[in-house]
């Protein structure tokens, strides 16, 4: 069937009332470019697209605020910012295809995580629409205003799953006088993670600390495990980066942003590539060697906060990554794959304990509060919710 294309934040609250009072199942996304992640979209919803809610709420340059409608393109958002040397300090994958909506609600970021935070940092207050036809708004556009900002968090990372996100309120950054990138490589793990610990130790704030594995460096056209620091700020600034690291390379301008692009859209372009897996393990930092010497293929790990990303091309790749994980009490969850796999597999793994019982319990009562009949996106939430 076609998706329906409410235009406005009280379209779509109605169009959700009347879908709910008519018990229809309903699927409901932005542009779509998340398919593969999470759990599977249902065979045959209502289907409701955010796209044409498009428009610029509010924005005030100086309050270092703006308000945008959940469709809006996130590149689109970020341009219209750097008019004003401004940005969301964000960098999620699928940037050129993602809506607002679809990056809030997947809850995604990339390597400038460390230094800036997830949305739930940077998001001030949202509007949503519930399936009672209702629209609810949660905190405001001040920075220093949290007030009932918490009803507004349930939906973020959420899927879709509870109530459609219709607009969003950010804090904005300025953006950097000058980034630039410190690169170290060697055929050693020991050797890279030494470093790492080095950096980690210091005075220094990077803002992005990711480690690629000598598959994934290869995609960047270097040889052996790869760190690479990034910085910003002023000229002093930056000469002490260079100065204190003493980099095996140093990256600068449109050299340095389109390393960073490949970095961020390397899940869209693994897709373009070949079908996969791509899986998210969670480790302490001290356990990432014993992790990372499992992983003959691509990986990329935050090595500041012991998240890699491990791709893999089947799912017989997978076995012992989940064997040391049920081992070593790691968290794994199939991020991306095939409509198959997602479909019949476990997408979420990891040590039972009385706090993720309960956590799990939680997670469902809200989804009850929401949508008592499990009409919106069921299963979305990597086929738990």
């Amino acid at each position: 069937m076609s998706d329906l294309l409410p235009s406005s934040a009280e379209e779509l609250a109605g169009v959700l009332g009347s879908a709910a009072a008519h018990r229809q199942p309903i699927a409901l996304f932005g542009n779509n470019s998340k398919r593969l992640m999470a759990g599977p979209l249902l065979d045959d919803p209502i289907h409701i697209s955010t796209t044409h809610l498009r428009k610029v709420r509010q924005y005030e340059p100086g309050d270092l605020t703006v308000s945008v409608e959940a469709g809006m393109p996130f590149a689109e958002l970020q341009s219209l910012l750097a008019r004003n040397g401004q940005m969301v300090a964000l960098d999620p994958p699928f940037s050129g295809e993602s809506t607002i909506g679809g990056v809030v609600a997947s809850n995604t970021s990339g390597p400038l995580r460390r230094g800036f935070g997830t949305a739930r940092d940077l998001i001030i207050g949202l509007t949503f629409a519930t399936l009672e036809g209702k629209l609810v708004s949660s905190g405001g556009m001040v920075v220093k205003n949290v007030a009932g900002l918490d009803m507004g968090k349930l939906m973020i990372g959420s899927f879709g799953t509870l109530a459609a996100i219709a607009s969003v309120n950010f804090r904005v950054h300025a953006v950097p006088e000058e980034f630039r990138t410190f690169l170290f490589s060697s055929p050693s793990l020991q050797s890279i993670l030494e470093k790492r610990d080095a950096i980690s130790g210091s005075n220094l704030q990077p803002l992005s600390l990711d480690l690629l594995s000598p598959a994934a460096a290869a995609q960047l056209d270097r040889g052996g495990f790869l760190l690479l620091v990034r910085a910003a700020g002023s000229a002093t600034v930056l000469a002490r980066y260079a100065r204190d690291l003493n980099a095996d390379e140093t990256l600068t301008g449109q050299t340095e942003q389109d390393c960073w692009n490949s970095i961020r859209e390397f899940t869209p372009e693994f897709f373009q590539r070949q079908d996969g897996i791509v899986l998210r393990v969670s480790t302490t930092v001290k356990e990432l060697p014993s992790l990372l010497r499992l992983v003959s293929g691509p990986s990329i790990t935050r090595a500041a906060s012991g998240v890699t990303y491990i791709y893999v091309s089947s799912w017989d790749a997978v076995a012992p990554i989940l064997k040391a994980a049920s081992e070593e009490g790691w968290t794994v969850v199939v991020e991306f794959a095939a409509d198959e796999i997602r479909r019949s597999k476990q997408l979420w793994y990891g040590p039972a304990s009385p706090s993720r019982d309960n956590a799990f319990d939680m997670m469902k009562k809200v989804k009850f509060m929401f949508d008592p009949g499990s009409l919106l996106n069921p299963s979305r939430l990597y086929g738990r919710i």
